[in-house]
């Protein structure tokens, strides 16, 4: 579901900064822009509902069915914007830190704080979106967000093959700035919501992204090389739908399969069972 929720995202993306490339406009009805964004929303959403339902942890099942539900009621009712923007970055909060736990090492403190920007980065975004807050609170989301897509660059630490894919992807978001700045900009602001942020940041975001992306798919890890490419092709979460999809990509790129499944001797998954399938606590 995933890579559904990903491949649609990313079809989504591509629709508007074409449609709304400040040349000839790509030959498509105005139609396709808003159908193609609900449909990746509702994706993602599903997606998510579908992470959560898999999981042995009450905490981590309910937060990212929160998230996963709202999302999908705000992209279809716009009454429940409001609402969205509470209820997923702190269903997705939740979580991440249940699922993480107590960090106890330098590395596992630093995998809490990369998967934690993400639900910060959505609930500001979310809560200037909603009007709640000021635009000043939009641009600290961007940057929390491209913040947070930089260093998923540390999935890819002890392979150069990675590494120079990100620093290749790195050197073309600067190079496209430098060469036209109002085309690049165009397309971080319509594709990407990207307000507020110099496209440095977004040069490095491209770079942790891609680096992330590359070293999943050289390692045969799936869910990294999934979730890696989700946060780069979902933007800033400023609309639910995009947030749905971060908290996705954030969920399956900086949290292991056990962390969010739980398992045997989980802290709240059901525990060991007799041979009736009985609870033996």
């Amino acid at each position: 579901m995933g890579l559904l929720a990903a491949v649609g995202v990313g079809f989504a993306t591509a629709v508007r900064v074409l449609y709304n490339a400040p040349f000839e406009p790509a030959g498509f009805a105005s139609e396709l822009v808003p159908v193609t964004g609900t449909l990746a929303a509702l994706a993602s959403g599903v997606a998510l509902a579908g992470v959560a339902l898999s999981s042995d942890r009450s905490a981590v099942r309910v937060g990212l069915l929160f998230a996963g539900v709202f999302g999908v009621l705000a992209t279809i009712s716009g009454a429940a914007t409001v609402a969205a923007a509470v209820a997923i970055p702190i269903g997705a909060a939740v979580a991440f830190a249940r699922a993480l736990g107590p960090p106890s090492t330098y590395f596992e403190l630093r995998r809490a704080v990369l998967a934690l920007a993400f639900a910060l980065a959505a609930g500001l975004s979310l809560a200037a979106t909603a009007g709640i807050a000021g635009p000043a609170v939009r641009s600290a989301g961007s940057v929390v967000f491209l913040g947070g897509v930089t260093l998923l660059a540390v999935r890819a630490e002890g392979d150069p093959v990675a590494l120079v894919a990100g620093a290749t992807a790195f050197a073309g978001v600067v190079l496209a700035s430098a060469a036209a700045p109002y085309v690049t900009g165009s397309a971080l602001l319509v594709g990407f919501a990207i307000v507020g942020s110099p496209h440095l940041l977004a040069a490095t975001a491209a770079f942790g992204g891609v680096a992330a992306a590359v070293a999943g798919l050289r390692e045969g890890d799936a869910r990294l090389a999934i979730g890696a490419v989700l946060l780069v092709l979902a933007g800033v979460p400023a609309t639910p739908g995009a947030a749905t999809a971060v908290c996705l990509g954030a969920a399956l790129a900086t949290l292991d399969a056990e962390e969010l499944s739980g398992g045997r001797g989980a802290p709240d998954s059901a525990g060991p069972t007799t041979e009736k399938g009985v609870s033996a606590r």
